[in-house]
């Protein structure tokens, strides 16, 4: 192929090859670098995150206790006590913490009642009061509607990022706390009774949960993609997405949930299309109970042995994605002046009205084509086809047939009627007619009876 040997050397720092062969070999590569040495193509690329969350929850709880000591004469006597949760949990408060120090056990409607005489535990050291009752009814709901709209450009072939979101600080415990001992430590000071000094320090243990270090965890929206682009402005996407966010607290604990949604997939596109990347769609209700068995079961007076709670949580999910071929720096201006407007329609929307728009990708119509373009590109394909099936099927066999007989009648050269007619060349001499006397057939001529009508029509 090539006529001697030849040295190509790549310099990266200026994007330059450096060739070493002779003339001819040279103009045969030429070619081939100029096919190869072609600008990468960009694509820009906008996602769309369309998300609706409702979450209700209702909460119905009521505890209670009591209890009576058996020798009244010293503090060292039996105690009898009772009760129906009550040190609360699952973030209702309990008849001997309320209120405590949890922030919840006061919202909706609250309700406390506890005695001041105080009950000693023989033994322990630790007093109590003799009967206390606690009620919360309570329902609170949350609605979030969101819509992101992150976007980025890609070169072809090119890995790409973007990620928007915050670094968040997260407690990690290493002792595991003992949830509603916290509240007892408020009792010494509202009963003021000195006997009521032991449960100040097993209050302190609700506060095991605090010791630990701190960790940091990313949330936001993160995308990772791949774009490929081929010259019929079709895009292959490798798209990695992920949405996290901060949730409620669980369990009680004081650290928040992370609520993640992400999303892997590739596809095909074509430019200026839009397409569903994925979505979701959840309705869950969840009821728990937590009662006493059988005292929680009898109608009516049951409701005083249990605690109810009913969460309904509805979520729907689009994520939406439209990929934009740069052609030339047209394109790229234009999409900096959509953005521009993009963003000045923010500001008076948000800063100055307050009228909510509809989200709708922006097309370039004069990059599309119209029903009469699809229609005749329809029959270019049909036309192309049976063009290719015409080339590839069999050709037919021709065979030779014999002509039929040519009729032999002479042709008028003209001269008008009567005129002698030219026999054809190689035809044999037409004899000399012999002279017949009026009234008298020829020799060798049979005279017809009667004479034929030229051109006559005979019906039967």
């Amino acid at each position: 192929m090539f006529e001697g040997a030849i040295r190509i050397t790549a310099d990266k720092s200026t994007n330059s090859l450096v060739i070493t062969s002779s003339l001819r070999d040279y103009a045969s590569l030429r070619n081939v670098i100029d096919k190869l040495d072609q600008a990468r193509r960009q694509v820009f690329i906008e996602a769309v995150i369309m998300e609706v969350a409702t979450d209700h929850t209702n909460k119905l709880g009521f505890s209670f206790h009591g209890g009576y000591q058996m020798d009244t004469v010293g503090p060292d006597g039996s105690v009898v006590l009772g009760g129906s949760s009550p040190m609360g949990g699952d973030g209702f408060p309990g008849s001997l913490t309320f209120p405590g120090t949890d922030p919840t056990a006061l919202q909706g409607l609250a309700l406390g009642v506890r005695s001041n005489t105080l009950l000693t535990l023989a033994g322990v050291g630790v007093s109590v009061p003799a009967f206390g009752i606690a009620l919360q009814a309570v329902t609170t709901s949350s609605d979030s509607n969101v819509l992101a709209t992150p976007h980025i450009m890609a070169t072809d072939n090119i890995p790409a990022e973007i990620n928007v979101g915050e670094n968040v600080p997260l407690q990690s415990s290493i002792l595991g706390g003992v949830p509603g001992l916290g509240g007892l430590g408020g009792i010494p000071g509202q009963t003021g009774i000195p006997g009521a000094a032991g449960l100040g320090g097993i209050g302190g243990f609700g506060g095991l949960g605090a010791f630990g270090g701190i960790s940091r965890q990313n949330v936001g929206t993160k995308i990772k993609l791949v774009p490929h682009i081929n010259d019929s402005n079709e895009v292959r996407l490798e798209v990695d997405e992920e949405i996290s966010e901060l949730g409620p607290p669980r369990g009680g604990n004081l650290n928040p949930s992370i609520v993640q949604r992400t999303a892997k997939t590739q596809l095909v596109v074509q430019d200026q299309q839009t397409i569903v990347i994925g979505g979701l769609v959840r309705d869950a209700v969840s009821n728990g109970e937590t009662k006493i068995p059988v005292l929680g079961d009898i109608p009516l007076i049951g409701a005083l042995f249990k605690r109810r709670s009913t969460q309904t949580t509805k979520r729907n999910l689009l994520l939406i994605l439209t990929p934009y071929v740069i052609r030339d720096p047209v394109d790229l201006r234009n999409i900096f002046e959509r953005k521009m407007r993009e963003r000045q329609e923010f500001l008076d929307r948000y800063f100055v009205f307050a009228a909510n728009k509809e989200y709708k990708a922006t097309i370039d119509y004069s990059r599309t084509r119209g029903l009469v373009e699809e229609i005749r590109q329809a029959y270019m394909k049909v036309d192309d086809k049976a063009a290719l099936e015409e080339q590839t099927k069999p050709k037919e066999i021709k065979k030779h047939d014999a002509s039929k007989a040519i009729s032999e009648v002479p042709a008028s050269t003209g001269g008008g009627a009567g005129a002698p007619v030219a026999p054809p060349p190689g035809a044999a001499p037409t004899p000399t007619p012999i002279p017949v006397a009026p009234g008298k057939a020829a020799p060798g001529v049979v005279k017809p009876a009667a004479p034929l009508m030229k051109g006559a029509i005979i019906e039967n």
